[in-house]
């Protein structure tokens, strides 16, 4: 592990989980790492926060509440790096579901990231979002956007925005 605990991989979760004998083990090994990225958050490190996301990510699928990682997902998603949004938008897919109400607080960075000048891996990540946990209310928002992608000279986008 590095000398900063918020700063360690994924991959020093994963080697901490997996070495784990038990399951107490286990979940002394994710409550400690659940407190340094809920301090981390705290503290707002920004630098991190794409590695806090990743790993709330393998907690969740370990099947770990991360409810209170959702915000920073939100956080991501309004960043300008690619990478930051991929995995902002890949946290708002799996943490969040349809009846959470901070998906009412995603619905104008995701209109923002489906405007046609923006780079058309953005937009894939924003129409993806869209089909997997919009809202009847996000749908009405955002279907002239939507429609309005149908077309885009990318025919990766039409696809997208098809489905």
């Amino acid at each position: 592990m590095s000398s900063n605990p918020a700063s360690s991989r994924l991959r020093d979760l994963i080697k901490a989980v997996r070495g784990c004998k038990t399951a107490a083990e286990e979940r002394a090994v994710v409550a400690k790492e659940c407190a340094i990225i809920r301090d981390a958050i705290q503290d707002n490190d920004n630098q991190f926060r794409h590695r806090h996301i990743a790993k709330l990510l393998f907690i969740h699928m370990l099947g770990y509440p991360t409810h209170f990682g959702q915000i920073e997902c939100l956080k991501l998603i309004a960043c300008g790096k690619f990478t930051e949004k991929r995995v902002g938008y890949l946290g708002l897919t799996q943490l969040l579901n349809e009846g959470n109400e901070i998906l009412m607080m995603v619905t104008n960075t995701i209109q923002k990231d489906l405007e046609p000048q923006r780079n058309p891996s953005v937009i894939a990540l924003a129409l993806t979002a869209v089909a997997n946990i919009s809202t009847g209310e996000m749908c009405r928002q955002l279907s002239r956007d939507v429609e309005g992608l149908l077309t885009s000279s990318q025919s990766y986008i039409k696809k997208k925005a098809c489905l």
